[in-house]
């Protein structure tokens, strides 16, 4: 197995940014690396974002990025309520959202 080095020891903290389409693609498709990259650097910053949601998701979705940066000082999550399906069609609005 290769190990991966990240210089984020030297220069402040590692910084992360997590996007999932969907409530629950990031635990799924990156949470083990994740939580051992947050193990491995105690200053990490992690930057959280779904795109869709609706009210039942979005609540689940934040328990979950909780759970998961349980200790991360450096966190922001943000859960966003576009339509589950339709992120081709407002793609404008997606990229305004990062604007």
């Amino acid at each position: 197995m290769h190990q991966l080095l990240f210089s984020g020891k030297d220069n402040g903290g590692l910084k992360i940014l997590c996007l999932g389409a969907h409530c629950d693609d990031i635990e799924i498709g990156c949470g083990g690396t994740l939580l051992k990259l947050i193990s491995d650097y105690p200053d990490v910053q992690v930057n959280w974002v779904v795109f869709t949601s609706n009210d039942i998701r979005r609540e689940e979705a934040n328990k979950s990025a909780l759970l998961f940066l349980d200790g991360v000082k450096k966190r922001e999550i943000s859960i966003i309520d576009f339509r589950d399906g339709y992120l081709p069609s407002v793609w404008s609005d997606v990229k305004q959202r990062f604007e």
